[in-house]
């Protein structure tokens, strides 16, 4: 049984897992990420990783690889962390290099959607799948693409799978990545926020108003609450996303042909108000065959998925070398 070690780099916290490559989890650390120095965090990840082995009455060196989940944008190639957005001090840092030369054992740095869709791969919904998607569906839309029993990445850029960032309107909504009209601008949690409290902004008596948590800063959770009381204006938003979410997965059925489409933490948190929807237009989207073959489901791990992300970008990682 080899041992695993994964790293979840987020904008708000990160997690350090010790697993093996049937999923079993031997222990887990958690830290703040918030306004965090990397001259300070990466230390910590060393010490963590190497009290999680003690504790699990192993080495360091007992450890077969390790694998490191963080966002984009990042030099995936060097393992370098160029400037994640919640993150300002971490600028240009050389994670991959630091841990591999203080840990001592080799490892790999991947993307954080390709992780979520190997994590599912190998322990979730998509087990047994030689062709499947993974959406993140959260604040933004990330992607990850297994096809052939392999994870793609793409040329160069190493950025295949930035399917939130697939154009569905031309000249539409401003995104944050900088273009206009991508997926992610229609069906992002974050996206779909900051169009609430520009459209309401002069609406403080509207049912969303009045139900966000925040004064004049509704959320998802503000929505689906509007949706469900059947407030007419939510009800619209609600579906225009679900039009606009069959429209980007029927592309994705078209261009991939996947057995299945696993959707992330909004399909899962939501349940039946999210997918029904999107099932009932997607035929208008793509064709009937690949539709038909295709299972579109929600994640297994659900909240579990970054304890899991690390440990199988590692395992993969020992798979692409023929280790496993």
């Amino acid at each position: 049984m080899k041992l695993l070690l994964g790293i979840d780099i987020g904008g708000t916290k990160i997690g350090i897992g010790l697993g093996d490559e049937k999923g079993k989890l031997y222990g887990s650390s958690y830290k703040d990420n918030r306004d965090t120095d990397p001259a300070e965090v990466l230390p910590w990840i060393v010490a963590e990783a190497e009290r999680l082995a003690a504790a699990a009455g192993v080495g360091i060196k007992d450890i077969a690889a390790f694998g490191i989940s963080a966002p984009f944008p990042a030099d995936a190639a060097r393992g370098i962390m160029l400037r994640p957005p919640n993150n300002p001090k971490w600028r240009n840092v050389a994670v991959l290099d630091y841990l591999k030369t203080n840990l001592g054992i080799d490892g790999c740095f991947e993307n954080d959607a390709n992780c979520g869709a190997l994590a599912e791969w190998f322990f979730g919904a998509g087990r047994n799948c030689s062709d499947f998607i993974y959406l993140t569906m959260s604040t933004g839309i990330g992607g990850g693409i297994i096809a052939a029993n392999k994870l793609v990445r793409g040329g160069k850029a190493l950025s295949a799978g930035e399917l939130g960032h697939i154009c569905i309107q031309l000249d539409g909504r401003q995104c944050s990545c900088g273009m206009r009209g991508c997926y992610e601008a229609y069906c992002g949690g974050r996206a779909l926020a900051a169009r609430m409290a520009e459209e309401l902004a002069d609406k403080p008596d509207s049912m969303i108003m009045k139900l966000a948590a925040e004064p004049g800063r509704p959320d998802m959770r503000t929505l689906e609450a509007a949706v469900r009381a059947n407030d007419p204006y939510a009800v619209a938003l609600w579906d225009e996303m679900s039009l606009r979410n069959a429209q980007a997965i029927g592309a994705f059925i078209n261009a991939f042909n996947p057995q299945k489409i696993v959707l992330g933490t909004l399909a899962w948190a939501v349940g039946d108000l999210y997918i029904r929807p999107i099932l009932k237009e997607l035929p208008r989207f793509c064709w009937e065959e690949p539709r038909k073959a295709c299972e579109i489901v929600t994640s297994e791990l659900k909240r579990e998925i970054s304890s899991y992300a690390g440990i199988a970008a590692a395992l993969n990682f020992l798979k692409e070398k023929g280790e496993i």
